[in-house]
């Protein structure tokens, strides 16, 4: 059970113009971005990723419409809510880099993996896994 203390200290995300970024923009996050532009839960203006290598990655995002960045940390400084889909052998590797960029107004999100809760916890500890994604997405935009 949460304390009062962790609840008042918990940041209210701006529906109306939150942005959802990926880290990792593979097919996975792009299959959740598409579907979440598809079924109306967000523009696809609001939907944030980042390409290193691979431009054909680029072109699957920027082609409905998601804004791409260069950085994961230009994705996390843009974005309210943080997707973390990336291999599962990169993926501490990523939170430790981004940590100091990973805000408590950030909300973080993991679809990596074979990657436990309390591997991730040991970098962040605020990380949810996707199956409590679906709760926040059906609670608030019922």
């Amino acid at each position: 059970m949460q304390s009062e203390e962790t609840v008042a200290m918990a940041t209210p995300i701006p529906l109306d113009t939150f942005k959802l970024g990926f880290i990792g923009a593979g097919k996975m996050a792009e299959s959740i971005a598409k579907g979440v532009v598809q079924s109306g839960v967000l523009p696809a203006s609001r939907i944030r990723t980042a390409v290193h290598k691979d431009a054909s990655r680029r072109e699957a995002f920027s082609s409905f419409g998601a804004k791409v960045f260069d950085t994961n940390q230009e994705v996390v400084e843009d974005s309210n809510v943080i997707v973390f889909s990336v291999k599962p052998q990169v993926v501490k590797d990523v939170v430790l880099q981004l940590k100091p960029v990973l805000s408590k107004k950030k909300l973080l999100v993991s679809v990596a993996a074979g990657t436990n809760l309390s591997d991730l916890q040991v970098c962040m500890e605020r990380f949810i896994f996707i199956l409590f994604i679906y709760l926040f997405i059906f609670y608030f935009f019922k």
